[in-house]
């Protein structure tokens, strides 16, 4: 149904529920605020973690009001509220554009209002009277659900939807919270169009306070996704290369393909196809530049999609390295994991092992024959104490030492 009629989400507003008092957990997840941190009661507050649902039906009401947005539902949450996507583009000129569509969604976790402030300024970029914003919505759709997870923001919880379930990990389940259902089936009705998401993005923010994208290794997706990742990111860092952290910053499908996240479904079902990542603002007091971040999203998403540069060429030689190579661990300093990377130019049979202090092998991580091209492998170090410790590579006549630093 589009909301064609502001007055619909007017009557919303009215009737929308007064702001609990948040829940306080400690959670042991790259997102959300630790119970330690005075955040909690800061955003609480103002109500409902700073931004509420009766501030977006507000603003939504306001977004409509612009001749290139339209407002829909897509469905409701546990507790009945409306999960509204709004639509930006411009359908006045070249309507036989297939513009190639960008899903954007925040809020899956309450307490990271951040993600939304980005989210906001976003839209507010998007919809601006200059030649940047023309430019951008005559190219592209963007799709916005400004709020995945209305009723854990109204109940006051920091993670949790009305019963009780992180939405964001619970993808894979036999029977999938209805948010998780409703934004599937969004997924599923813009993959079936002849313009299909090209981006998803996953609005969050973390407690480590500082900006960066979840980066998918090559154990849990693929040579050229992450060729494509590293792409992604680094034309968002080049608006704004103080602000975010680079691709390395934070490794996830070290060991394979997590199943139960919005990014496992669009690898899963779609592979290369979309650009499916989650981006984490700064969960603290300090966050701030959400504009000059929303900003350098949006231009960095632009860069990257008009990017005409074949990916398969960047591949082609990434696959044949024409040395061999020994790459510093990432991340570096880390606790407690952390991904070797290697370079081979032929075939070769590769032993890669850990040493202590004290040059006592401790770990065998690869003995074996490999293919040239670029290979990683993951080191756990939750079994030993913090400190330095080496990592060598043989393959063929060559041989590599370098350190790397374990902090608790």
């Amino acid at each position: 149904m589009n909301m064609s009629r502001s007055i619909i989400i007017a009557v919303l507003f009215l009737i929308a529920e007064l702001p609990l008092s948040a829940q306080t957990e400690t959670y042991n997840d790259p997102c959300g605020v630790p119970d330690s941190s005075a955040l909690s009661e800061i955003m609480t507050a103002s109500g409902n973690w700073g931004y509420g649902y009766d501030t977006l039906l507000y603003d939504l009401s306001e977004w409509e009001k612009n001749p290139f947005v339209t407002v829909d539902s897509a469905g409701s949450s546990v507790q009945g509220r409306t999960l509204f996507v709004m639509t930006i583009q411009d359908t006045t000129a070249d309507t036989l554009h297939l513009r190639q569509r960008i899903w954007i969604h925040a809020r899956t976790h309450p307490g990271e209002v951040q993600g939304t402030w980005v989210t906001n300024e976003m839209i507010k970029y998007l919809l601006a009277d200059n030649d940047t914003a023309n430019t951008l919505r005559r190219r592209y759709v963007f799709n916005i659900m400004p709020m995945y997870n209305p009723d854990g923001v109204e109940i006051g919880l920091d993670r949790e939807n009305a019963n009780g379930i992180d939405i964001e990990g619970n993808w894979n389940a036999g029977l999938p919270e209805k948010e998780v259902v409703v934004l599937r089936g969004q997924f599923q009705k813009f993959m079936a169009q002849p313009n299909p998401m090209k981006i998803m993005l996953n609005m969050h923010s973390a407690y480590a306070c500082k900006r960066y994208f979840v980066y998918h290794a090559l154990g849990g997706t693929s040579q050229l996704y992450t060729l494509k990742e590293q792409r992604f990111i680094n034309y968002i860092r080049s608006n704004f290369l103080e602000g975010f952290e680079p691709f390395t910053y934070y490794i996830s499908w070290v060991n394979g393909t997590a199943l139960q996240y919005p990014e496992s479904w669009c690898w899963l079902n779609h592979k290369e196809k979309i650009m499916a990542m989650t981006y984490e603002d700064g969960n603290c007091i300090s966050a701030s530049d959400f504009g000059w971040t929303a900003r350098a999203i949006v231009r960095g998403i632009d860069r990257y999609l008009q990017d005409t540069t074949s990916v398969l060429s960047v591949v082609a030689s990434a696959i044949v390295p024409d040395q061999f190579l020994l790459n510093q661990n990432y991340p570096n300093p880390f606790n407690p994991t952390t991904v070797i990377t290697y370079q081979l130019s032929i075939e070769s049979d590769v032993i890669v092992k850990v040493y202590d202090m004290l040059g006592r092998e401790i770990a065998v991580l690869v003995n074996g024959r490999e293919q040239a091209g670029t290979h990683s492998v993951a080191f756990n170090a939750s079994a030993y104490s913090s400190g330095v410790y080496f990592y060598r590579l043989i393959s063929g006549g060559h041989a590599e030492v370098k350190t790397m630093h374990y902090v608790k």
